[in-house]
C-alpha cells in the first residue's frame, strides 16, 4: 500500500499553496485517521492527541506554501505530523495509552460481550506496549501494521531508508514480545 491511498481525489495544490481554506480542510479529512494513529502510536490520547494532532496542522499549514512536490502529498503531511507529534510527546510526558479501532471476529460468529472485552483488553495491553517504544519505532508498528503502508511509504514518512524500517520493526517486535511475554508473568 502506497503512502498516498488515503487520498480520493487530490486536493488543488495551487489552492493548498495559496492556504485556502476549503482546500486544507479536504487535506485535513483525508489525512486524519493516519494522522492520529500516528499520534495515538507515540501514547498521546484524548485533548493530548487532539491538540498535538491540532498544532501537526498547523505545522502543515503553515508550510504549505513552500510545498515543492518531491515526495506525495500526503507523505510530506505525515512526515510534518511525525516530527511534531514526537516533539509534543516528548514536551508532554504523559503516561502513554492507546484507543483501539473494533476490529469485530475474523470468523463471523457472533462476539459475546466476554470476547469483545478480552479482545479490547488484549489489543489494549498490544498497544499500550507499542506506545511505550521510542517514538519512531512507535510511529513504524503503526504505519505499517496498522496502516497498511509499505516499507518504502514507511520509510518516506519518517525520512529514512526502507533498511532503518525494516531494522525498527524488527527491534519493535522483539520489545514488544518480551515487554509482553514480562507482562504476562507479572499478571
Amino acid at each position: 500500500m502506497d503512502a498516498t491511498a488515503p487520498e480520493s481525489s487530490p486536493p488543488d495544490l495551487a489552492r493548498l499553496r495559496a492556504q485556502d481554506p476549503a482546500a486544507f480542510t479536504k487535506l485535513v479529512d483525508q489525512t486524519r485517521r493516519i494522522v492520529l494513529g500516528l499520534g495515538q502510536s507515540t501514547g498521546l490520547q484524548g485533548a493530548d492527541l487532539d491538540d498535538a494532532s491540532a498544532e501537526a496542522y498547523l505545522a502543515v499549514f503553515r508550510a504549505l506554501p513552500g510545498y515543492e512536490g518531491r515526495s506525495a502529498l500526503t507523505t510530506w503531511v505525515y512526515t510534518i505530523a511525525a516530527r511534531t507529534l514526537v516533539a509534543w510527546r516528548t514536551k508532554a510526558r504523559r503516561r502513554p495509552t492507546a484507543v483501539l479501532p473494533d476490529t469485530g471476529l475474523a470468523d463471523g460468529r457472533a462476539e459475546t460481550p466476554a470476547d469483545a472485552a478480552e479482545r479490547a483488553e488484549s489489543n489494549q495491553r498490544v498497544w499500550d506496549a507499542v506506545s511505550k517504544l521510542e517514538p519512531r519505532s512507535a510511529m513504524a508498528v503503526e504505519l505499517f501494521y496498522r496502516r497498511g503502508l509499505d516499507v518504502d511509504a514507511v520509510a518516506a514518512v519518517l525520512n529514512c531508508p526502507a533498511g532503518t524500517v525494516k531494522t525498527l520493526l524488527f527491534r519493535a517486535r522483539a520489545a514488544l514480545k518480551l515487554s509482553l511475554r514480562e507482562e504476562a508473568v507479572h499478571a
